[in-house]
């Protein structure tokens, strides 16, 4: 604290676990100096767990690194924080996108706490291979998410998925839409990577999108003397319109994880049959 009076650093990366002033009273106290409330600030912790980790971004800190690291990593996060200020700047001045890069360096959860919780506003263009989506921000709240022809949470957290992502973020381009997300942060991405983990534990289990499924006539009276779950009931109800695989997981509102559990349990238990498509 004495340092910045004499020089405004670069950046200013801190342990959290320290002797008289821990690391969210410094980080506190320093941004409650306006010259300093943009200065880059990287935590080192070692403490692991996800709420220690959504605390500090909801301080507005840039980027948190878990010990023990390889001095590398906490050069590429220096690196990293430095570039976004960088693109920043380069926004403000109106030269274009705030941020742009991979999803493989920069999570993109990582990359929607960090917006949010520092409060950007704009839109988060996504491309991974012929698949495109969007994420909104306004006032760095999530307000809108598409992808194909989904929208809202499901395709939010659809894109969580995408592991080879390009993406870029800009200034809001003044279109109105529909607010199609209405939840915090925190919970949307806790709530979305519990859907992803989900989804990749019975995704190897599905048959092939273009399956089209049926109902078992020898098992139909099971439906009607076991308990359905809602997940399983909207399955039934598209497999009695003849919907694909692919189908079901684009049309239906609710995630893909719950989803693909529900078309797996209703196929084990022979409630339901894949067929070629006519």
């Amino acid at each position: 604290l004495r340092g910045l009076e004499l020089e405004t650093p670069d950046i200013i990366v801190s342990d959290i676990l320290m002797p008289g002033i821990d690391g969210w009273s410094l980080f506190e106290r320093i941004r409650k100096r306006p010259r300093f409330s943009e200065i880059p600030f990287i935590f080192l912790t070692t403490e692991k767990e996800l709420p220690q980790k959504l605390r500090g971004f909801h301080l507005g800190a840039d980027d948190y690194v878990t010990k023990p690291f390889e001095v590398e990593e906490l050069y590429a996060r220096v690196e990293r924080s430095l570039e976004w200020r960088r693109q920043l700047d380069k926004a403000r001045r109106g030269d274009g996108a705030v941020l742009a890069g991979s999803v493989e360096h920069l999570s993109l959860p990582d990359l929607l706490q960090i917006l949010s919780l520092n409060g950007r506003g704009g839109v988060v263009y996504l491309c991974q291979g012929d698949r495109e989506g969007e994420v909104h921000f306004e006032g760095g709240k999530i307000i809108h998410a598409w992808s194909g022809n989904i929208q809202g949470l499901k395709a939010l957290y659809r894109m969580l998925g995408w592991e080879q992502a390009e993406f870029r973020v800009m200034p809001g381009d003044g279109i109105t839409r529909d607010n199609t997300v209405d939840l915090q942060i925190d919970t949307a991405m806790m709530d979305g990577m519990v859907s992803l983990d989900e989804w990749n534990r019975w995704k190897a289990a599905l048959p092939a999108s273009g399956k089209v499924l049926a109902v078992n006539g020898e098992r139909r009276d099971a439906v009607n003397s076991t308990t359905v779950t809602e997940p399983e009931y909207e399955v039934l109800a598209r497999t009695r319109a003849g919907s694909t695989i692919g189908a079901i997981l684009d049309n239906c509102p609710l995630p893909d994880g719950a989803l693909a559990q529900a078309i797996c349990s209703l196929l084990d238990r022979k409630i339901l049959l894949p067929v070629d498509p006519r």
